[in-house]
């Protein structure tokens, strides 16, 4: 890659010494030492600053808004930078100066040639493959991928013409020109992931019996191209025989076999059921949840091959990092290596991750999330970009886990996955103090007269918080972000036999009207919520066998003037603003019929629940009503309301 940097100098200097240029590289790294070099040779000419297309105040101004040393290194040159490991305040500023013509040449991955329309006068594709960690070597980039970045070559209203560049091996040059000048056909690769989409319409009921997933399939792109390309597909039919009835049975046949293999996985999966005398097909609640989280279905079989009712903190870690959706976090050459002295350093060992290697992009999601929670500083600029991609799909798998785990009666599994949650958006360990994510609260020696439990700091009133700041010498900012944590008080509004309705209201107002959570190291913002988990209690007042479990949040700020909808899983929710600002929500929760009946701790007529409701957001914040009475007579409601600010033990 490195030798293509003198050749792409020069390109620029000849095609388009003035005009726009985009030079596209296979990865964030690239964009990083493309530019560095091109540098290099700018400094080498009489003016160094040849591609800088602005005033030198208002490149300091510019400079002043960007947060990426690499990029603000670049732009002192005229040279932005482009991909998705930049924040988006910078990603729209090096598109804004390259469309602005502020600066000359954007150094970009291909993701731009997808998403942004920003043409250039020359293209130069530097380089036409990439390391893949799964075959541990370099691999070709799509053809629509290079036709997508060519593409980009000439302007619309400036331009009469465009200069495309591409830099590849002597081998492919041949192929590349056919490709130019003569094209290739688009193809469908709809029968690599069919699984996954006919476990989404099976979801939906768009898809009842086998024949209608074979209809199904009739409406796709790939029924016409396997029609008109079958050899590409795997079928053996001449171009003779294309239009005959033999090969119009070989592809029905060749449909048929690929629609039974697809629903046998996603049966295998958990996620549908068939019925091989009618041809029905059933999806089941596993298949909703994957269908629902847009998951696919072979997250959902490690899930239930490797679920247990008590797993420790390292287990639910390694399930989630184990998820098929990480199969394509980026793994770039030598990063094993890097990956191995990081592994060193993190309380966790890869161990529990089986017999993947220190190059698997699943061991690399394991470190990068223990890096996150134990917050030191990553060893490479990639790293960054790579933790935001794993935390940013980590929450749906994880809130997905919640549900595989809920609906095989797994709470204390389900109450480790919410911990995880909490720790995932606070940025710490479970064992951490919990008053280590608010600002000046060391994690090793937290200062003595802090509360134990944010609950309890939550719960201060506003003059013993100050006077709490004021003892310990805590900085202005932990009052800020403490005043962000929600008050609770807990319950009853209706219990009977058939369920519960739970009333949450937030004592202290809000700090925002969208309730953000305090959580500055998770990378995109997060708005308050809750799990409500209602169990049957055992004598000892413990909680015994799951009975329900939904999401409650606060609704959107247009609907909190009178009763509107509440965001929760399952069931009713109602929500509405109290006067003094509080916000209360109601969430009904239906009992399993017959559950309670068999209940082992219910007398005659009568059983008992416990209810927790815990934060999906901070370490250990729960609330509880626990030994809440249920009758048993159908339809018969107590009005009993009890109410609890009292937090879970913690």
């Amino acid at each position: 890659m490195q030798s293509m940097n003198r050749p792409t100098f020069l390109a620029i200097k000849n095609h388009s010494p003035e005009k726009p240029v985009i030079v596209f590289v296979a990865s964030r790294r690239q964009t990083r030492l493309t530019a560095k070099d091109l540098i290099n040779y700018c400094g080498m000419e009489d003016n160094p600053r040849r591609f800088v297309r602005m005033s030198e105040d208002d490149l300091e101004l510019n400079l002043a808004r960007v947060k990426d040393d690499a990029l603000r290194e670049a732009l002192n040159f005229g040279i932005g930078l482009h991909h998705a490991g930049l924040v988006e305040s910078d990603r729209q500023l090096a598109e804004e100066l390259f469309a602005n013509n502020k600066i000359q040449i954007l150094v970009a991955t291909s993701t731009l040639a997808w998403g942004v329309n920003l043409p250039a006068h020359l293209v130069v594709v530097k380089g036409t493959q990439f390391f893949d960690a799964k075959i541990e070597g370099y691999r070709d980039m799509d053809l629509t991928d290079v036709l997508q970045m060519l593409g980009r070559a000439g302007r619309p209203q400036f331009d009469t013409s465009g200069i495309a560049r591409i830099f590849t091996q002597d081998s492919k040059k041949a192929f590349y020109k056919h490709f130019l000048h003569t094209g290739f056909p688009v193809e469908s690769t709809l029968h690599k992931v069919l699984d996954n989409h006919l476990g989404a319409e099976v979801s939906a009921g768009t898809i009842a019996t086998q024949q209608d997933a074979l209809d199904y399939l009739t409406w796709t792109f790939f029924f016409r191209r396997l029609h008109k390309n079958p050899s590409y597909y795997g079928l053996e039919i001449s171009a003779e025989e294309q239009n005959t009835m033999a090969a119009q049975t070989i592809a029905q046949d060749f449909m048929v076999e690929l629609v039974g293999k697809s629903l046998n996985d996603l049966a295998e999966s958990s996620c549908v059921l068939v019925d091989s005398a009618t041809g029905e097909v059933d999806p089941t609640p596993f298949g909703k949840i994957m269908s629902y989280y847009y998951l696919s279905h072979k997250t959902i079989r490690y899930l239930m091959a490797h679920a247990k009712r008590e797993p420790t903190f390292q287990d639910v870690l390694s399930w989630m990092c184990s998820a098929t959706e990480f199969d394509e976090l980026p793994v770039r050459h030598n990063e094993d290596l890097i990956n191995a002295e990081l592994a060193q350093n993190l309380p966790l060992s890869i161990d529990c991750m089986g017999d993947l290697p220190l190059w698997d992009p699943h061991t690399k999601a394991f470190l990068l999330l223990q890096a996150y929670m134990s917050r030191i500083d990553l060893p490479i600029t990639d790293y960054v970009g790579d933790q935001t991609s794993v935390l940013d799909q980590g929450i749906r798998i994880i809130q997905a886990s919640i549900d595989v785990m809920a609906e095989l009666g797994y709470l204390p599994a389900c109450q480790m996955l919410m911990t995880l949650l909490q720790c995932i958006k606070s940025a710490r360990w479970p064992e951490d103090h919990p008053l280590s994510i608010l600002p000046g609260v060391p994690t090793e020696k937290p200062p003595t007269g802090l509360p134990g439990t944010l609950v309890s700091l939550s719960s201060q009133p506003t003059g013993a918080l100050a006077a709490l700041v004021k003892r310990l010498t805590l900085p202005f900012s932990f009052t800020r972000a403490a005043s962000q944590l929600p008050h609770l008080s807990v319950s009853i509004a209706t219990v009977s036999a058939e369920g519960v309705t739970v009333s949450l209201t937030r004592r202290n107002s809000p700090s925002n009207p969208d309730c953000r959570i305090y959580a500055p190291r998770f990378p995109k913002p997060q708005t308050e919520g809750f799990f409500l988990i209602i169990c049957s209690a055992l004598p000892n007042g413990a909680d015994g066998e799951l009975l329900g479990l939904k999401r409650v949040s606060w609704p959107p700020v247009g609907k909190r003037n009178g009763n509107g909808k509440g965001s929760s899983g399952a069931g009713s929710s109602r929500a509405s603003n109290d006067k003094g600002g509080q916000l209360t929500v109601r969430s009904s929760v239906k009992f399993p019929e017959g559950v309670l009946a068999e209940s082992s701790v219910t007398t005659s007529d009568t059983a008992r629940v416990n209810i927790r409701v815990i934060s999906d957001s901070y370490v250990g914040m729960a609330w509880s009503v626990t030994n809440v009475e249920v009758k048993l007579e159908p339809g018969m409601k107590t009005q009993t309301v009890v109410e609890s600010s009292v937090p879970s033990k913690e």
